[in-house]
């Protein structure tokens, strides 16, 4: 490797570096108790997957170059320089993990791999390594935002589009998506595609909230792909209008790396504090429940319900109870997969691999746990509040044959309200879309 580009790859590593994270790289003791809590190496037996294998390959390179003992006896210590071989495996373990951070609830040390993965990306960028995919969905989202003139009207014509459903499943030719309404209560941040509007439009609607969308969605290929700057950016588009029309909450979708990167990460990449505050949909949803805002009844859902915990909504978000409340409001007959909460097997859909096309056999491999969690609950409803979770879990559905229907949580909200429309149309009223939403609509 060149001495610039050697330069230019430790100095991110250098430039990453903090008391933290040194301590991370120094304190493993290969202990392997991470081994039985991955999904990805459980499922596969691959060793390159395993999360200690994973921060591994970091910690050589930073034992070459930031450790003494590693610079003058680096074969002693495992010490190796970043060459062609080492950043490709890198490359494949990186990426390939989904980020869920499970292995860090079991390590004796709470040693963060995903953290320490995060290095490893920005260094595969440095090198030129960085997973094309995911950087070309990054910077697809970027062009959207720097020109979102060129698709206004598009977008528009489409929340109007819904907003007609909206009327027809509540009944309320009045109902509306509001667009950039100054001085609203609430900022909603969806994700492309009517799944994700259409159902928070009726809830807010039905509870009278002061609400308004824009033009920005709240994916995050920048996240992904591991470039602070492009995440920011994209973050930075909603958290902007956020600013510009005066909301009070920022209310994110059903969407697990969403919310984290909005509640968790944007004020540290921005260093601004936020003078809003920033809350899930399933949050809102559970205080429209108890408040008696919107009012949901048993019996419209039919069948066992299991609640699958995304990993950056549960572990790593901290939303555990209130969706377990939602569900058990609508259906009395709801049960936990097992393990739950913070031992919830991840469904190995995360951290981008969704849309990594080289890395489907070991995504789909992954999910065996999650297969047998599902199996093992008898029940014929899953559901689940992330977007990356529920494409991999209906794959896996298919797949394996499971024969489950994959909900959104906000879909079973709504299928479970007694609406004007849906009221219409049991009484043979013409309303086509009174029934909606349908299980794994746009998921």
């Amino acid at each position: 490797m060149e001495t610039q580009q050697l330069q230019t790859l430790t100095g991110v590593i250098d430039k990453k570096m903090n008391r933290q994270l040194k301590q991370y790289l120094d304190i493993c003791a290969r202990c392997a108790i991470c081994k039985d809590s991955c999904h990805q190496y459980v499922a596969t037996g691959d060793f390159s997957l395993l999360p200690a294998r994973r921060a591994e390959l970091i910690r050589q390179i930073y034992k070459k170059y930031f450790d003494s003992a590693g610079r003058f006896v680096p074969a002693l210590y495992e010490a190796r320089e970043p060459n062609e071989n080492l950043l490709d495996e890198l490359a494949r373990s990186t990426y390939a993990c989904t980020g869920c951070r499970r292995c860090m609830f079991y390590c004796p040390f709470s040693i963060d791999t995903a953290w320490i993965l995060s290095v490893a990306k920005a260094i595969l960028i440095a090198a030129g390594k960085g997973n094309d995919m995911l950087g070309q969905l990054a910077d697809a989202a970027i062009f959207k935002g720097d020109n979102i003139a060129m698709f206004r009207d598009v977008i528009v014509s489409g929340f109007k589009d819904i907003e007609a459903e909206v009327r027809e499943i509540t009944g309320d030719p009045a109902a509306e998506i509001p667009v950039d309404k100054q001085g609203a209560d609430i900022l909603y941040v969806a994700l492309a595609g009517a799944h994700s509007i259409r159902s928070a439009a009726v809830i807010f609607h039905e509870a009278k909230a002061n609400w308004t969308i824009s033009m920005f969605e709240s994916a995050n290929y920048g996240f992904f792909f591991g470039d602070v700057e492009k995440a920011r950016k994209i973050a930075d588009r909603f958290m902007d209008e956020a600013l510009r029309l005066g909301v009070k909450e920022v209310v994110i979708t059903e969407c697990g790396h969403a919310y984290r990167v909005a509640e968790i990460f944007h004020e540290a990449w921005s260093g601004k504090k936020h003078p809003f505050r920033v809350r899930h949909i399933l949050e809102v949803i559970d205080e429209y429940i108890k408040d008696g805002r919107i009012t949901v009844e048993k019996g419209h859902v039919a069948g066992r319900i299991t609640y699958h915990d995304p990993c950056q909504v549960g572990r790593n978000g901290g939303i555990f109870e209130q969706p377990r409340d939602i569900v058990r409001a609508l259906s009395d007959d709801f049960v936990d997969l097992t393990p739950n909460r913070q031992q919830q097997w991840c469904c190995g859909g995360g951290g981008g691999i969704v849309a990594i096309e080289e890395l489907k056999e070991v995504r789909l491999a992954s999910g065996q746990r999650k297969v047998e969690q599902l199996r093992a609950s008898g029940a014929s409803i899953l559901a689940c509040p992330c977007e990356n979770c529920r494409l991999q879990i209906e794959e896996l559905n298919e797949v394996h044959e499971l024969g489950m229907e994959v909900w959104q949580v906000m879909d079973l909200v709504v299928a479970s309200m007694p609406l004007a429309g849906r009221a219409a149309a049991a009484s043979g009223a013409p309303a086509d879309a009174a029934d909606e939403p349908m299980a794994g609509d746009g998921a």
